[in-house]
């Protein structure tokens, strides 16, 4: 399979001067490091995010006003480093403190931890808060071993929000930790993408099946079977999240509906479908849906669906303005 590239090393560097020269009213180049910045400096917390690239756009599309503040990118699927992510910190306004949301892999953690340590001999507030919204990874007694998925979206906006609206920082984090605890995913994988630099497989699958649960990176999934359809699969995927959430009538929700790189609007919507009336029918309440590309890699075939389960405090900062994030940006 071809793919567009000068040099595959040069990707990621390549992608971000694009990205700025598409927005360069919006974002600005973080010096000497893989990352972007809001341009205009904000006396608030300040909200960061990051990972590797390869899964646009998260994280990069995760910056913009009532979004994050700056995004730092590793290289294709790899985490970034502590020192880049030290530098972008450094680069944005720090005063009040820094809470970083990222995805709960090995190379993020052990990476954005010791960016928390980093900062505190430079005299900066740091915080880190992983995301662990996958819930067929692991049951419910084992969260701490899920990784973070579309979820990592829903944090960051939740945080975001408070943070905009002058909370401190210690409140910035707990929003982000709540949000956390209320979010979960469940994706499904029709057929595996490929590296960006190569064109090869990612990974392969077995013909004429389906994975749910599988992870963006081929992670054994909990269930093969054949397609189903928009009805049933909504049913497969959202009966797990309404019993790991406990959620039950009248309780409100975010609904996010994802695909993985490869897989049309008009089938993401004809699957929104479904996940309404499913919840229709246990009369659980959506405040809001977003649909569309949002995390994803390079010609995956799938979806994922993300819930939040809203309170007073979570659905007040997550739906602070009524923009869809990714992409749709306001000038600061």
């Amino acid at each position: 399979m071809y793919t567009i590239h000068n040099h595959p090393e040069d990707m990621v560097e390549e992608m971000l001067a694009g990205y700025i020269a598409a927005n360069p009213h919006l974002f600005e180049r973080v010096p000497n490091t893989k990352a972007i910045a809001v341009k205009g400096k904000r006396d608030k917390v300040m909200v960061l995010t990051g990972g590797g690239a390869g899964c646009e756009p998260i994280y990069l599309g995760l910056a913009g006003q009532g979004m994050a503040d700056a995004v730092v990118s590793g290289n294709i699927f790899a985490a970034p480093s502590a020192t880049a992510i030290l530098r972008t910190i450094k680069h944005i306004h720090h005063e009040q403190g820094i809470v970083m949301i990222t995805g709960n892999y090995v190379g993020d953690v052990l990476n954005y931890e010791l960016a928390v340590e980093l900062c505190q001999y430079e005299g900066i507030e740091a915080r880190a808060v992983f995301v662990k919204d996958d819930i067929p990874h692991a049951d419910k007694e084992h969260a701490e071993e899920r990784r973070g998925i579309c979820g990592i979206l829903c944090v960051v906006k939740a945080a975001a929000g408070a943070a905009d609206a002058g909370l401190p920082l210690n409140e910035v984090e707990r929003i982000a930790k709540v949000a956390t605890d209320a979010v979960g995913t469940v994706s499904v994988t029709f057929w595996p993408g490929y590296r960006p630099e190569t064109g090869a497989p990612l990974y392969q699958m077995l013909a004429d099946t389906v994975e749910l649960g599988m992870g963006f990176n081929g992670e054994p999934g909990v269930e093969k079977k054949h397609m189903p359809s928009a009805d049933q699969l909504a049913e497969d995927i959202l009966q797990p999240l309404i019993d790991d959430l406990q959620l039950t009538e009248e309780d409100e929700i975010l609904l996010l509906v994802n695909g993985k790189g490869a897989t049309s609007l008009l089938e993401l919507y004809v699957l929104g479908n479904s996940l309404h009336r499913y919840l229709e029918n246990k009369r659980i309440k959506v405040c809001k849906t977003e649909t569309g590309n949002f995390f994803t890699a390079p010609g995956m075939g799938g979806v994922s669906v993300t819930v939040m389960k809203f309170d007073a405090e979570l659905k007040r900062y997550y739906c602070r303005d009524s923009y869809t994030p990714m992409y749709t940006y306001r000038d600061a």
